[in-house]
């Protein structure tokens, strides 16, 4: 339809631009016949031209058809081969989406953020070997996608090694551990400040910051600024002690001022 109406246009194009010559000067009626002839000429070219390109679409088409089912044969010959379907790749596929996007995610962190979701890259590790254990990673479209999510976990879990040192706490009666007094050690942070830091990197071990045990080792993540979700944490645990404190202080002396907030509490 398209090439009709461009056909169409251009054959009236002409005949204005004849209509327009002729008025500017006279024709015979032989050179008069001569255009018409020439523009059913040319008429009849580009129809043909269109007949042809008509001929190629549809050929196009009817290959394209067949090279999808050839394809799609294929591809459910080769999920037969092991021992898989179709559906069961759709799901599979989905899964692999979901690793790489979570991959795509954490490459994006900064080292701080990275650290303080440490846990996500061991949880993504396990996942990728889940995937590696199906089937269906051994498809070429599977198998490249699979190995390359595992270079970006090998890449981040590089990137966690060089942030990460390891404290083994000891009592408060000896050496007055606390995540307070651990931050603020020269050879851990400096600053006792930091102390979330510890607390988030290690949320496996520390249920309650006012809460560790000797003998527990806790990773001393790298660095010394607090990332967002570290400083989040931070905010609420001050904001609980504060209104506990308050609580307390009006419970027992309504008049007294409000209490300080106090550090984490030592190990025990």
């Amino acid at each position: 339809m398209k090439l009709n109406s461009v056909l169409f246009f251009m054959l009236a194009a002409l005949l204005v631009f004849s209509v327009g010559l002729a008025t500017a000067q006279e024709m015979t009626k032989e050179q008069w016949q001569q255009e018409i002839t020439k523009f059913t000429k040319t008429r009849d070219d580009l129809q043909g031209q269109l007949k042809a390109l008509g001929t190629q679409i549809t050929d196009g088409t009817a290959m394209s058809a067949k090279l999808d089912k050839d394809c799609e044969t294929c591809m459910n010959e080769l999920y037969a081969l092991v021992g898989s379907d179709a559906e069961k790749a759709a799901a599979y596929r989905a899964e692999v989406d979901a690793a790489e996007a979570k991959a795509n995610e954490l490459m994006r962190l900064s080292d701080a953020d990275l650290m303080a979701r440490s846990g996500e890259v061991a949880e993504l590790e396990a996942k990728v070997k889940e995937l590696w254990g199906n089937k269906l990673s051994l498809i070429p479209e599977f198998w490249d996608r699979l190995t390359a999510i595992d270079t970006k976990v090998k890449s981040l879990q590089d990137t966690l090694a060089k942030q990460v040192k390891v404290y083994t706490v000891g009592t408060w009666a000896q050496d007055r551990d606390c995540l307070w007094n651990i931050s603020k050690k020269p050879d851990i942070y400096d600053n006792a400040w930091l102390w979330p830091r510890i607390w988030q990197g290690n949320r496996d071990q520390i249920k309650d910051p006012d809460v560790i045990k000797q003998g527990m080792k806790l990773t001393i993540p790298k660095g010394t600024e607090m990332s967002a979700e570290e400083k989040t944490a931070a905010r609420k645990y001050y904001s609980r002690k504060a209104a506990a404190a308050a609580a307390a202080a009006a419970a027992m002396a309504p008049a007294a001022a409000p209490a300080q907030t106090p550090p984490p509490a030592p190990a025990k």
